[in-house]
């Protein structure tokens, strides 16, 4: 069969074009045939990688400089999108078009529509010959009751609604009935990992999600916050990006959980992110199905959720692979989470019957249950079986506009594109990856220009150069070994043998290079680089083959769960460990490098406390002898140094007490920085302090520590001044992951 999904924006992220996605992999993985049409095309490349196998098919393309973003229909508003949908201001008379368009022409024998706006799209004016399927992605509770009605009114069509909850599916036949359309539950999917499920060995929570009032993390941040005292060792992690960021930060500054708490910023793929923590979290309000939960699951951490109305308690058993919590209750959520950091081998148990039981989420199981309840209505139907009349509506202007070129570089079917490639240059350019991004436009917009300018030299000279422009590079998969070496697999699809990893230090440009070997199944080369193998620094790393030029390597997966672990000492608080460690990571322009660590004598933070007087500091000493001073020194042409004592506390670590008065007495300009140094008794060199056994590139975005305030007296001064200046003190991580303190006074 050929399955079409129409999407609102298969370009962006979210969790509805996360389970589209993984039901259409899963899908054609079985033979079948499967196009998505994006409504919207806001940018070059979708977020997901997508199989190359599914076309994906844009519809209205605004993106700069693109005619559709011209089109005097893109701001008139839509007619058939009711005012209801929460996304109505969004569509216009020109998308209207597009779909009506899309859906006259498409040969799929199964229609899905994948929200409430597009699904009555579907619904009036979905193919006769098709199967007209809604999917239905948030809770009945969440849809308007405006559009309700119009589902009552339009779903007549509809041969298969889908919620993702069996709750959800009882609500809608209840609440909602529709003749004729059969309402059964399908959940979202999710593949099985690419990684290996977690060992439990890091004392570390894991959650995931928009930072979103229905999320409400300040929920579970105040639950931590209850038992983080009794569990100094463990951490919270949440991933995600929103607009209640400020006030989770805040929140978190104000109980001082500055070094236990942490706001990780969001991530492309959880999956590396999840195997790092123990226990996952969920403290959602509502959850339409849960989609956190079940790939946590899949990697063999428990969950502790909130009991929603639908969906955890669909895929949870209590008390067997998780825990569930009553709603609003903070004492039952920190209890549930003590319970599990508490005990090892309860969390172990749970863990494992959490990687079992979510197997039954695989897409693989769910597509063939999709596929076959699809197949069963064409086969009721038959060729003589009627449908009920087709709402019309009137649609002027231009049929549906396609992408240009489809995933795997096939041409799609464009009215007049065979006419604009036939200019040598422009069938060129679509040749290129260049061209897998362009729109229709911009290529008739680029034949004019040829036309117009005669194809000046100059012209044909720039064109050529951003067609031949190198693209990303070989994947590569990294993982950081328990030495803290570092395993690289480059897939070397088309790479002769005899390549090497080439790594270059951007400050220096010192060049390591590292023979490939080909691997049996014959598609990777991979290279295990020792924690020894590189000098301190940052390494760009590239595929050098035996002819040709250097290319950038582009990170595929990056698996650094051995360092969120911290640094673990081998003979003890105090044994003379050198570091070596290697952080793999992704570059901003996307590319793969490695921040390599070396320091024969280190002194590795552990945490950081702060009170109203001082700044508290426990580190582990990596070195030989024992430190007895820490010294600060200001930074810059103004020299400065203030000097503490050093305390060691019961479990053998260092401590440091910096009061922050002492600092404030020395400054010397509005704004100083103090770097943090240890010396022994016995010589006068001196070791940094740092956190640089961890998986944390920018510090400065997740250690996030409050502002120590101090009131200035201006004691006999005559002219006072407004407004007064105000002492603010804070510690943070440099970019070298090293300790200082800054001096504020800066009103």
């Amino acid at each position: 069969m050929k399955f079409a999904f129409l999407i609102h924006n298969m370009y962006g992220v979210g969790g509805t074009n996360r389970a589209v996605l993984n039901l259409a992999t899963a899908l054609v993985g079985q033979g079948h045939d499967v196009e998505i049409a994006s409504v919207f095309r806001r940018t070059d490349q979708p977020m997901f990688d997508i199989d190359d196998r599914i076309a994906l098919v844009a519809l209205v393309d605004t993106r700069p400089r693109r005619p559709d973003r011209a089109d005097p229909q893109l701001r008139e508003p839509s007619l058939l999108v009711p005012k209801s949908e929460e996304f109505h201001t969004q569509y216009s008379r020109l998308t209207d078009e597009r779909m009506i368009g899309y859906l006259r022409s498409t040969s799929a024998d199964v229609v899905v529509g994948t929200r409430p706006g597009i699904n009555l799209v579907v619904a009036r004016h979905g193919p006769d010959h098709a199967v007209l399927v809604a999917q239905e992605h948030m809770t009945q509770d969440l849809i308007d009751d405006a559009l309700k009605e119009e589902i009552r009114l339009s779903y007549d069509r509809i041969d298969l609604a889908f919620t993702v909850t069996e709750a959800d599916a009882a609500a809608f036949r209840s609440g909602n009935p529709v003749p004729h359309t059969r309402v059964e539950a399908l959940p979202n999917s999710v593949p099985q990992p690419t990684v290996p499920p977690t060992d439990g060995s890091n004392r570390i929570v894991v959650t995931a999600g928009r930072l979103d009032p229905i999320k409400r993390y300040d929920r579970l941040i105040a639950a931590f916050a209850r038992i983080a005292g009794d569990h100094p060792d463990w951490k919270l992690r949440i991933y995600g990006d929103g607009p209640q960021r400020p006030a989770l930060t805040a929140q978190i500054r104000e109980l001082g959980l500055s070094d236990q708490v942490q706001l990780m910023g969001r991530r492309e793929d959880m999956s590396t992110e999840w195997v790092k923590g123990s226990i996952a979290a969920v403290s959602s309000e509502r959850e339409s199905f849960g989609m956190t939960i079940v790939e946590a699951m899949r990697l063999g951490l428990p969950v502790v959720s909130t009991d929603c109305p639908v969906g955890p308690r669909e895929i949870i058993q209590h008390g067997v692979d998780g825990l569930l919590v009553p709603m609003d209750d903070i004492n039952a959520y920190a209890s549930a989470l003590r319970t599990l950091m508490s005990d090892d081998d309860l969390r172990a148990r749970l863990a494992k019957l959490a990687l079992v039981n979510a197997a039954r989420f695989d897409p693989d199981t769910l597509a063939e249950s999709f596929a076959q309840q699809c197949a069963a209505v064409l086969a009721e139907r038959g060729p003589a079986t009627g449908r009920p009349p087709r709402v019309t509506r009137s649609a002027k202007g231009p049929r549906t506009g396609r992408s240009v070129l489809a995933r795997g570089g096939e041409v799609v079917r464009e009215p007049g594109l065979a006419r604009l490639l036939g200019d040598p240059l422009l069938r060129g350019i679509a040749g290129s990856d260049l061209a897998r991004r362009a729109s229709m436009g911009a290529l008739v917009r680029l034949s004019r220009i040829r036309q117009a300018r005669a194809t000046s030299a100059r012209l044909q000279k720039a064109i050529r150069r951003r067609a031949a422009a190198p693209g990303a590079g070989p994947k590569v998969n990294c993982q950081v070994l328990p030495d803290h070496g570092l395993s690289l697999h480059v897939n070397a699809s088309g790479l002769a043998a005899g390549a090497h990893l080439l790594l270059r230090d951007r400050d220096s440009g010192q060049k390591v290079r590292m023979p490939l070997e080909p691997q049996d199944d014959g598609i990777y080369q991979s290279v295990v680089l020792p924690a020894d193998a590189l000098p301190e620094g940052r390494w760009n790393a590239y595929v050098q083959p035996v002819t040709g030029a250097r290319q950038r390597l582009t990170p595929d997966r990056i698996d650094t769960r051995v360092l969120a672990g911290g640094y673990q000492p081998v003979d003890g608080p105090s044994g003379a460990n050198p570091i070596r460690a290697h952080l793999p990571y992704r570059t901003a322009d996307g590319f793969l490098a490695v921040r390599s660590w070396v320091r024969e004598e280190h002194a590795e933070v552990r945490r950081i406390a702060l009170s109203g007087e001082r700044v508290s500091i426990e580190a582990v000493w990596c070195g030989s002898g024992t430190p007895d001073r820490a010294v600060l020194h200001r930074r810059g042409h103004r020299e400065g140094m203030v000097s503490v004592p050093v305390l060691r506390t019961r479990s053998g670590h260092l401590r440091i007490d910096v009061a922050v008065d002492e600092l404030a007495a020395h400054r010397l300009g509005r704004y100083e920085d103090w770097d943090l140094w240890l010396r022994r008794a016995d010589t006068d060199r001196e070791v940094r302090l740092g956190l640089l056994v961890d998986d944390v590139v920018d510090k400065k975005l997740v250690y996030n520590y409050p502002e120590i305030y101090l009131v200035d007296d201006p004691g006999l001064e005559l002219v006072e001044e407004y407004p007064a200046p105000l002492l603010r003190v804070r510690p943070y991580y440099t970019r070298d992951s090293e300790l200082s303190i800054v001096v504020v006074d800066r009103p």
